[in-house]
């Protein structure tokens, strides 16, 4: 379910930044400073929360190993999702 709900949020919040990017101008404004800011510093943690799952989960559990490694993206997908879009 939660590869379901990525699958549909990525491209939201893809087009959202991007959209606040180019409709911004340069140089860009504080609020969309701090939202780049955000977006780097997030891919930067969900990497490393999806590389410590990836390590530490058994091999022999493939369902929960996939979970443990979408698990991170899918929270930090979903919440960008939803603040965005209000």
């Amino acid at each position: 379910m939660q590869l379901v709900e990525l699958s549909w949020s990525v491209p939201v919040v893809i087009g959202y930044r991007t959209a606040r990017i180019v409709a911004g101008g340069w140089p860009p404004s504080a609020r969309d400073r701090r939202e780049l800011v955000r977006m780097v510093q997030e891919k930067a943690e969900t990497f490393g929360k999806v590389a410590v799952a990836a390590v530490t989960t058994p091999p022999k559990d493939t369902a929960r190993a996939v979970g443990n490694v979408v698990a991170p993206v899918h929270r930090t997908v979903v919440s960008n999702r939803r603040r965005l879009v209000r």
